[in-house]
């Protein structure tokens, strides 16, 4: 064996003139040791193992475990205990009777009919709720008629124009295959209060004839302003057939529209005569 460098400590450095990112540290230097032939084993009484002392005569004996506690003195015997009487015997009640009748079953033909009269009713209720829905959406959709009474000769104002009747007189040419009506002629005047008030020259408000029982009759544009123009007066021809017994009761009506006056709902106006 050779003698170690205490400096060689086993790791290659590099050069001191190249720069490098790991340097090696020293270490202390390992002790030589001889790999061959092995060495000799250690001798006896060089371990370094820390070896307990024990002490010389015999090891103590355990203690016994302590008997278990006494069970308490039974109670001197008292002899056999006494024999109950019997009880006496209890008689058997008797079945019950069977009071209730047996229930006939229900005919065939009254058990059809009442499961129809069941169907039918639920039908008719259904339909009822279905009709009463519709109703109110109907009604919440479609306001009712306000009408608005205008006397004889007044001008009042109703959906952006001014309307007065100048007149309802009787045709002089009567149809002669209708001997029973009479055909009527009305006149109306109106004025458009601002640029929505001229479109009734080609937008018609919708106008009838009633009489004081509600019936009404249609009556028909037969001559209408060419164009019309705010503040500027035009003048509407219409025609209407009616009963010849209603021709001095029946007044001119007239909506906004014709939609209106086939609902009846919304704002109107009645004419007196």
């Amino acid at each position: 064996m050779r003698d170690q460098n205490p400096d060689d400590t086993g790791v290659w450095s590099p050069p001191a003139a190249e720069p490098s990112w790991f340097t090696p540290s020293k270490r202390l230097p390992r002790p030589d040791a001889r790999v061959w032939p092995p060495p000799e084993p250690e001798p006896r009484g060089s371990s370094t193992v820390p070896i307990p002392v024990i002490q010389d005569g015999p090891a103590p004996r355990r203690q016994p475990w302590p008997p278990p506690p006494a069970a308490p003195a039974a109670p001197p015997y008292a002899g056999p205990p006494p024999v109950a009487s019997p009880m006496p015997p209890v008689q058997a009640a008797a079945p019950a009777q069977l009071s209730r009748r047996r229930r006939r079953p229900m005919p065939k033909g009254a058990k059809i009919a009442l499961q129809l009269a069941g169907a039918v009713g639920l039908t008719a209720a259904f339909l009822a709720v279905r009709g009463y829905d519709a109703l109110s959406r109907f009604e919440k959709s479609v306001p009712q008629a306000q009408v608005q009474q205008v006397a004889p000769g007044q001008e009042v104002s109703l959906a952006d124009a001014k309307w007065r009747l100048l007149g309802i007189a009787v045709v002089p040419d009567q149809q002669p295959d209708l001997p029973d009506r009479t055909v009527l002629q009305i006149d109306v005047q109106t004025t458009p209060l601002n640029a929505d008030g001229t479109k009734y020259w080609y937008s018609l408000p919708g106008f009838y004839l009633a009489d004081k029982t509600g019936r009404k009759w249609t009556a028909e544009a037969w001559k209408t302003p060419d164009t019309l123009s705010p503040g500027v007066p035009g003048r509407f021809t219409l025609l209407s057939v009616v009963p010849k017994e209603l021709v001095d009761q029946v007044e001119l009506m007239m909506w906004p529209n014709v939609y209106a006056g086939e609902q009846e709902s919304g704002q109107a106006l009645r004419f007196a005569r």
